[in-house]
């Protein structure tokens, strides 16, 4: 846990480290930080996300679960997957890397090791989705109230939630879906 723990506080500074962060050596430290996860890690985040799901509407609850229980499955595989000289070496921004996972920092409100996994895996999760694999932070299956969803048309994405939620404890400025809205003008 501690070797862990030393590798996500360095994970924080990862933009601070160097001069300029490049995709594929941001997608190397990701990865290698994936490697300190296992199926128990796994399994605490799926309580972690059902006792954190538990004052969603009773409609919606076991879809929200089980859709984000997939993508994390999904996108946590498609990491270990992957290798660094597929993906395009362009320059990550540094700011908005640094603000990203001090954001997910501030989701902390339970203070339990479940929770504590859960914050050290979407400190993986999201910058590779936003800045590497430039995908929305929640899956396209997934259904959101209102019965809406997120969008694709051609490479773009499209969230029907993303102006509902901008605030400081958000991570919607980060995604790369654009507004609902924007597909309607």
């Amino acid at each position: 846990k501690s070797i862990l723990n030393q590798s996500l506080i360095s994970l924080n500074k990862l933009a601070i480290d160097c001069e300029i962060m490049k995709a594929k050596e941001l997608f190397e430290k990701l990865k290698r930080e994936l490697d300190n996860f296992s199926i128990y890690d796994i399994m605490m985040i799926r309580s972690f996300i059902e006792k954190d799901a538990k004052y969603l509407p009773p409609q919606y609850k076991n879809h929200y679960i089980e859709a984000m229980m997939k993508y994390l499955i999904e996108t946590f595989n498609e990491i270990k997957k992957k290798r660094a000289d597929k993906i395009e070496d362009e320059e990550i921004d540094e700011e908005k890397l640094n603000e990203m996972l001090n954001r997910v920092e501030r989701f902390r409100k339970y203070y339990t090791p479940d929770e504590e996994r859960f914050i050290n895996l979407s400190k993986i999760l999201c910058p590779y989705l936003a800045f590497i694999a430039k995908k929305p932070l929640h899956p396209e299956y997934l259904t959101f109230p209102g019965n809406v969803k997120i969008i694709k048309k051609g490479n773009s994405y499209y969230c029907p939630v993303k102006n509902k939620q901008l605030n400081e404890y958000s991570l919607c400025e980060f995604c790369v879906a654009k507004s609902i809205d924007e597909l309607q003008n």
